[in-house]
């Protein structure tokens, strides 16, 4: 996983603060890669050049000021783009997901893996997905994982948190999640964020 939302109020809250240039991570350097390559498609601009302003469209707040508008035109809030705790919805029970030794694997405590699908299935469990067709989604579950693979973690570590309906319903995603975590040996790497363009 790139971002940490898996959920659809918490994947635009995530959005929002990347487009506003308040967090970082590989899903901002992903953006950063993606505006670049755009640009590089639609012009000649060099890559420094693009990179430096597509950076500055995020910390200048263009970015989230160009969504607002984007929202506003298609018959939603804009002020999602300011301020998206004032306009998203909010789950009921919200619960860390916090390391300690039962989840602790004594080969050691670097991320090795994460099964990403293995996530988004437990979030849809939630609500946040559909678990069979014609299911109603809830937008306000889902499920924030901050760690990635290379991270070390330690009991009391607290990795994200789940967004839920209820307390029985937080605990078997709470669950599903650390049961989606490999632990490892110390050394493990990221991998690369990008493998490689390819030109059409």
């Amino acid at each position: 996983p790139l971002g940490e939302a898996v959920g659809n109020a918490l994947d635009i809250a995530e959005a929002v603060a990347i487009l506003r240039g308040e967090r970082t991570g590989r899903l901002h350097d992903l953006v950063l890669e993606f505006a670049m390559a755009a640009q590089d498609g639609l012009s000649s601009t060099p890559a420094a050049e693009a990179r430096a302003r597509a950076e500055d469209a995020l910390s200048s707040g263009e970015a989230a000021s160009v969504f607002g508008r984007m929202v506003e035109a298609q018959g939603g809030d804009p002020r999602v783009a300011e301020d998206p705790a004032a306009v998203l919805p909010k789950a009921r029970w919200v619960e860390p997901l916090v390391a300690d030794t039962r989840v602790l694997d004594a080969q050691g405590r670097n991320v090795a893996a994460i099964d990403a699908e293995a996530v988004g299935r437990a979030a849809s469990a939630l609500g946040a997905g559909r678990m069979r067709k014609g299911d109603p989604i809830d937008p306000a579950v889902g499920i924030v994982l901050r760690a990635k693979v290379g991270d070390v973690i330690d009991t009391g570590y607290e990795i994200g948190e789940v967004h839920a309906r209820d307390r029985e319903s937080a605990a078997a995603a709470i669950a599903a999640v650390w049961e989606a975590v490999t632990l490892g040996p110390d050394g493990v790497q990221p991998p690369p964020l990008v493998y490689g363009w390819r030109q059409s």
